[in-house]
């Protein structure tokens, strides 16, 4: 509505009134309605009888998920001094070496990382231990040795010093991280950082997040096998910003595209062009969602990385002002047994300011001939890209997302880069 279409109807009693017992827009003043609260609704996408969808294989196969188990409380073991901890969790992995004693260790270091002693008898212990995680070990009989070879750690002080947080990737898994540093008391404190890969190791990636849940700006460090690089400054870019972390190991026969080079803004712009109502307020974000745990708006699905796309958008509203609002996609890439890449659109969802008829607004955009009408479109822009991919590059063994476009430095609603592993899909493996 403009403004001189808002004087001309305020000036008009009669005509105000009638708008408003037409429309049931006017609110009591004494309603403890909040109505300055954006409002988001979300929706699972009907299948898409066109498109495969992910089997209940499929989903234990293509199984990400992130957890620490365990908490800044957990590293402080009542009644035993840290180099009494340290020393009987080596003395645990060295004589079984698993995931589970791989954490104790990993617990003990991070107890004297936080604590920020310096003694040199316990540092030497902290390179020890690291040592023998890094180490190949000699399982049960038959079976290949295995280590943990991909490492990060991040430092309160420039030059690494400081308190630190030490994050060791488990045997055979893809990735690891903190969803939210405020759990261990690091929360807006990590001013250098250290990766490092093992000479048997394709190599790995860490990734500092300036919010939690890996969102906002972000800093990589890259090392190939038996490198050990480090950013003894992050610089005012990400220099105590940090809210979140993840390290990936590398696997061989990789490769990888930002979805803007398989999708266009113009063919997600395109749309909503069916629809009168709505107008492009800004070109469509491609990023990701990873691991959501319902709240805002988002899916609950803390085992998937989702392709994540919003098209802001203006809505125009009947004898009223016009709202801002933001539709939205969650695609969950896959591999199926059979090596091939797929592109599942599993929910759609909408966010729209706050206002006195935002509610009516979301219902509109939520309603059959709303966003709804618009999922074949959106499956219709996926479908021949992975179409194409599988027939150029396939069979592949699994897929995963990186932030942006992996660039040294970026933000994560720069883009998102789909990363596939070529081969045949082999046992389901942790993702930790």
């Amino acid at each position: 509505m403009k403004k001189s279409e808002l004087e001309a109807l305020l000036l008009d009693c009669d005509r105000l009134k009638a708008f408003c017992d037409q429309k049931n827009r006017c609110r009591p003043c004494a309603s403890t309605a909040s109505s300055g609260k954006p409002k988001t609704r979300l929706q699972r996408a009907p299948r898409d009888l066109r498109q495969a969808g992910p089997s209940p294989e499929d989903v234990r196969y293509n199984l990400q998920y992130l957890r620490r188990p365990y908490s800044h409380a957990d590293l402080f073991r009542s009644g035993e001094t840290v180099e009494h901890q340290l020393e009987n969790a080596i003395k645990q992995y060295r004589g079984h070496p698993s995931l589970r004693t791989s954490v104790l260790v990993e617990m003990a270091i991070n107890r004297v990382g936080i604590s920020g002693r310096s003694d040199a008898k316990l540092l030497e212990l902290v390179v020890d231990a690291k040592q023998l995680l890094a180490k190949k070990q000699e399982l049960k009989e038959g079976e290949a040795p295995q280590g943990d070879n991909v490492s990060g750690t991040i430092f309160e002080h420039s030059d690494f010093h400081g308190s630190s947080l030490f994050m060791n990737l488990s045997v055979g898994a893809l990735l690891t991280g903190y969803i939210d540093l405020d759990a261990f008391h690091f929360n807006d404190k990590v001013s250098s950082a250290q990766l490092t890969a093992s000479p048997e190791e394709v190599g790995g990636r860490l990734f500092l997040f300036q919010n939690n849940r890996f969102l906002g700006r972000y800093a990589k460090l890259d090392a190939n096998g038996g490198e050990a690089p480090g950013l003894p400054s992050l610089g005012s870019f990400m220099n105590d910003r940090t809210s979140s972390v993840l390290i990936y190991r590398k696997s061989s026969n990789e490769v990888s595209s930002a979805l803007g080079n398989l999708v266009s803004v113009s063919q997600v712009t395109a749309v909503i062009a069916s629809q009168d109502s709505l107008s492009p307020r800004g070109d469509p974000v491609f990023t990701w969602d990873l691991f959501p745990d319902g709240q805002d708006g988002h899916p609950n699905e803390t085992g998937k990385m989702y392709i994540y796309i919003r098209i802001p958008v203006r809505v125009a509203v009947d004898d009223w002002f016009d709202y801002d609002a933001e539709i939205r996609y969650w695609i969950y890439p896959f591999v199926d047994q059979d090596g091939k890449l797929h592109a599942a659109l599993e929910y759609f969802g909408a966010w729209v300011e706050g206002g006195v008829i935002s509610d009516d607004v979301l219902d509109g955009l939520m309603a059959p001939d709303g966003i709804p009408s618009s999922l074949g479109q959106v499956s219709g822009l996926i479908g021949p890209a992975t179409d194409a991919v599988n027939a150029i590059s396939g069979p592949f063994s699994s897929v995963y997302l990186l932030p942006g476009r992996n660039d040294a430095v970026g933000r994560t609603d720069d883009d998102v880069t789909v990363v596939l592993v070529k081969g045949m899909p082999g046992p389901s493996g942790p993702i930790l």
